[in-house]
């Protein structure tokens, strides 16, 4: 029996480990993880579908539009099924707002209804904007969908087991084949000096009567999910401050109030700050270490920066065919040498 372990639990782990069990139902998977659902990175996540490839480095243009599509396409479905508000997805329409003009973004002809603002409608938003864009795309409102996914794990009698992983040397003796979603962790555990830390903050409020979107170039965000809206953000390149600013959180209060002055009237709910693991390129390729006489299979599926609910199903489908290649590899191994006895 192959032995294989998970190694991370937020989206992009809990995603990857259920591609892999569900093609191969029979095979023994255990996910290891020190931090669980609201207590991971996840959970600070904005969640809405704009995986933009100039902000998502070193990817080959074909690969992250195929990652795109097939999540797109995966949570897609999940809005038009009877589980959707289990899962915490949404259709959302809106607004993103910019001083000059710009590309188009990548993911323009995944999303729905996409078009220009025209002048008359930059003229609305207090700040006067030069340039933007309308779409419908989605949200995933994390808590709820690794809830889900977490649920389903559960119902493939998948365990988990908290622990903190300092190297897969641990693992070797009883494991076969290692999948590594340790985000921002790969730092210290694969020695990845390519990664590295973008901080992020946000406000969740109640604000019911605000339906859309809204991104600015100036760092400010408004994303509205199902009871909450989030409020950001910040981009902060290698602080690893994980802790509430005061002055964030008054730089990302003033910022979206100017944009929707009807905020004032928004009841906060909670703060959150956390660090979004930015790899350039996000790695999903395999890797096999040798400790002694023994060695480690290898699938890493980490570095998504502020991309990781956008692009967590498409690399998750990448990564378990990359394993499934490995699992056909060690089958014909043990097939060869059983012929040979």
């Amino acid at each position: 029996m192959i032995r294989v372990a998970v190694v991370g639990a937020g989206v992009v782990g809990l995603s990857t480990a259920l591609c892999i069990k569900s093609q191969h139902p029979s095979l023994s998977v255990t996910i290891i993880a020190n931090r669980f659902l609201d207590a991971t990175t996840s959970d600070g996540a904005g969640g809405l579908f704009r995986p933009d490839q100039r902000f998502i480095g070193g990817v080959e243009p074909s690969v992250l539009k195929d990652w795109c599509q097939t999540s797109f396409d995966h949570f897609n479905n999940l809005i038009f099924s009877n589980i959707a508000a289990e899962a915490g997805v949404s259709q959302v329409s809106g607004y993103q707002l910019f001083n000059d003009s710009r590309p188009d973004p990548s993911y323009k002809d995944i999303v729905y209804n996409f078009r220009y603002l025209t002048k008359e409608e930059l003229t609305i938003f207090p700040d006067h904007y030069k340039y933007g864009y309308f779409c419908t795309t989605f949200y995933v409102e994390t808590r709820k969908y690794m809830k889900y996914l977490t649920k389903l794990l559960n119902e493939k009698q998948v365990p988990f087991i908290k622990k903190k992983i300092h190297s897969f040397e641990e693992l070797v003796e009883n494991y076969d084949i290692v999948v590594n979603c340790i985000g921002y962790g790969a730092k210290d555990v694969c020695h990845d000096n390519l990664i590295r830390p973008i901080r992020g903050q946000m406000i969740r409020v109640r604000a019911p009567w605000i339906k859309h979107f809204y991104y600015t170039d100036d760092n400010c965000y408004m994303i509205p999910n199902t009871d909450t809206i989030v409020l950001g953000g910040t981009r902060q390149l290698d602080d690893e401050n994980t802790t509430v600013d005061l002055n964030d959180k008054d730089g990302i209060w003033q910022r979206c109030l100017r944009l929707c002055p009807s905020l004032a009237q928004a009841e906060i709910l909670w703060d959150w700050a956390g660090l979004r693991p930015n790899r350039e390129p996000i790695r999903v390729e395999t890797e096999t270490i040798k400790y002694g006489n023994k060695q480690l299979l290898i699938v890493h599926n980490y570095g998504h920066g502020g991309n990781g609910i956008s692009l967590s199903w498409g690399t998750a489908i990448d990564a378990a065919r990359r394993f499934s290649s490995l699992l056909n590899g060690i089958n014909n191994q043990d097939k060869q040498l059983t012929s040979k006895l």
